[in-house]
């Protein structure tokens, strides 16, 4: 027997004689459950609850609490639904809103979770290939944890990392089981500002884009707002396109590739470092090659990246051609014109990555495109580069060199004569989109404090201005 009390209504006792899920279902509120001679139990925050009880050989009873698959409240309704529950442990017995706290900074992996998305009835994303995966009842498993640097501690509203249990084609974006939920909760600009990047990279012919999906998210049953569910960048045949290499690899056959690294704003442990060269003088800052694909690299793999950044860095410092022999040209200008119209003033300026593919004579590219969270911060009528507040990595020397700058004119006249046209159109579709989700995800965020140090979440309810 278990009795759900200090409800208005008096509470309820509900029993059974023979093992077997029982199921009650029960109004929105927070309602402490006491078994006796046990333990209390409360779930805060659920809008619509079931309590599900399964008798064990032990006779202990275990209690599983989950979100049914209803509008929570505050959605908006026009959007699909991503629902999430993290537990604290294996049982299941209880949630675990750690994972909900404005406070939460660390990148620890909640292991103890499960999801299930709705469409939520939305034609448009139907029309795009788009289902509904899993249910309240048939949950999937999940891995989840913050990610982001300052966007992870400066706002009450979080980005997370998903690892999926299993590979999925979420919101019709490529079948992985990596995937990021992006808040943007410091985006001022109608959530455009990845939009638009992203938008560009694919049209102007980047190697691999992201993509991503709006999506309405609920965690452990509290609304969280509107997200953007976006394809994290892997060495994936779909996504970024190179034969992957293992960790501490030996052979010097292999050790030409495939790699995957970031030119990162941050000291890491995985990481070369070296001066920044400059042929045109100003602000230089150190150089960081932060290792992502393979994570970890024997002296051969150390070797090879050190000897490749360095030849590159002493080119730019001398505004060689020898560079070209090393980085590609076309996706260095297709790359750069991105991040120019955009006014990225964090671009070349960690989250950019180059990727080489294994193989003698293989060059290193600049792509994929990631986090344009500084767009349009830039000035209109300059090149975003002078004035970017901690320096743009190599890009100001690049500009300084004949060769590179035929390039950028080249492929300048020939996108915006067959490929920028339909931008706007994109814009104005997405922003139709997403207004109603915007007035929901203010109404969330409008009054929840921000942590010490922090920002409160951007305003966009007027997606038009």
């Amino acid at each position: 027997n278990f009795k759900i009390a200090e409800a208005d209504w008096g509470g309820i006792e509900y029993g059974a004689d023979t093992p077997g899920d029982n199921q009650l279902n029960v109004v929105a509120g927070s309602y402490p459950m006491k078994r006796a001679g046990g333990k209390n139990y409360a779930c805060e925050g659920l809008d619509d609850v079931t309590f599900s009880f399964d008798y064990v050989e032990n006779e202990n009873l275990i209690l599983k609490v989950v979100a049914k698959a209803v509008p929570a409240e505050g959605i908006s309704g026009t959007l699909p639904v991503l629902y999430i529950n993290v537990y604290t442990d294996a049982t299941h017995a209880a949630l675990e809103n750690e994972i909900i706290s404005r406070d939460l900074a660390h990148k620890n992996y909640f292991t103890e979770a499960e999801y299930w998305l709705d469409l939520n009835g939305c034609e448009w994303m139907a029309a795009e290939g788009a289902q509904s995966i899993g249910s309240a009842e048939a949950p999937f498993p999940l891995q989840i944890k913050a990610r982001g640097n300052w966007t992870r501690i400066g706002f009450s509203k979080k980005p997370f990392k998903l690892k999926l249990d299993s590979k999925q084609k979420l919101l019709g974006l490529t079948k992985s089981k990596h995937f990021a939920l992006i808040a943007h909760a410091d985006d001022d600009k109608g959530y455009l500002k990845n939009f638009t990047g992203f938008n560009l990279g694919k049209r102007i012919g980047l190697p691999w884009t992201p993509a991503a999906q709006p999506v309405e998210v609920v965690i452990n049953g509290n609304y969280r707002g509107l997200y953007f569910l976006t394809e994290s960048i892997r060495v994936e045949e779909k996504r970024v396109n190179i034969t992957e290499l293992d960790d501490l690899a030996n052979d010097p056959a292999l050790c030409s590739g495939g790699y995957l690294v970031e030119l990162d704003n941050y000291d890491e442990d995985n990481q070369i470092r070296m001066e920044e060269k400059t042929c045109v003088g100003g602000y230089t800052d150190m150089l960081r090659v932060t290792f992502d694909t393979p994570e970890e690299y024997s002296e051969l793999q150390l070797r090879f990246i050190t000897d490749q950044f360095t030849a590159m860095n002493d080119a730019v410092g001398d505004c060689s051609d020898v560079l070209w022999s090393y980085l590609d040209l076309d996706d260095a200008a297709r790359y750069y014109i991105v991040e120019e119209i955009i006014s990225h003033v964090e671009a070349y300026h960690g989250s950019t990555y180059l990727f080489r593919n294994r193989g003698e004579g293989q060059k290193w590219h600049f792509s994929p495109l990631w986090d344009c969270g500084n767009a349009f911060n830039g000035p209109s009528d300059d090149f975003f580069y002078n004035h970017a507040p901690y320096g743009s990595t190599w890009i100001a020397s690049m500009r300084a060199n004949e060769r590179f700058n035929d390039k950028v004119r080249e492929t300048w006249l020939w996108f915006m004569q067959n490929s920028f046209n339909g931008l706007y159109d994109d814009i104005d579709a997405y922003v139709s989109h997403l207004e109603e989700a915007a007035k929901a995800d203010r109404r969330r965020w409008e009054h929840e404090p921000a942590p010490d140090g922090g920002l409160p979440v951007c305003d966009n309810t007027d997606m038009q201005g």
